[in-house]
């Protein structure tokens, strides 16, 4: 949730793609039900005080990124390279690069990222500490 309320902080209008459960179904490790994902979502950004935004269904990578007139795109350090993809396709298409905002990675105490793929994969709880660790 760090990263949306990072986005609710510094946008005025903010756009959030929340993976289909087709898309998302390549993951190694079960994934909420995408509807429950997208409530989650919508009930976040509405806690934060996010006044403009948007929750839509992405069906691959890019979503809305591609088509949009104009904006930015919070991506982290594992996300850059799509960013980059992003604003190549754009470009193509005749439409202006999209600003790209970098957010940092918080750290587990294993000093590895805290995410939400380790969380699911029971490495880490909620709070970033590891499982393995706690016995």
């Amino acid at each position: 949730m760090l990263l949306l309320g990072l986005a609710a902080t510094l946008g005025e209008n903010v756009i959030v793609g929340v993976t289909s459960d087709e898309f998302a179904g390549v993951k190694p490790h079960r994934v909420e039900a995408f509807t429950e994902r997208f409530n989650k979502v919508s009930r976040f950004l509405r806690s934060v005080g996010c006044g403009g935004f948007k929750v839509l269904k992405l069906d691959d990578f890019a979503g809305p990124a591609t088509t949009l007139d104009n904006g930015s795109l919070l991506v982290t350090f594992n996300t850059l390279r799509n960013g980059l993809l992003i604003n190549r396709i754009r470009v193509e298409k005749g439409l202006p690069p999209l600003e790209l905002l970098l957010a940092p990675l918080l750290e587990a105490e294993d000093s590895n990222p805290i995410s939400s793929t380790r969380i699911r994969m029971g490495e880490l709880d909620e709070k970033g500490f590891s499982k393995s660790l706690k016995a």
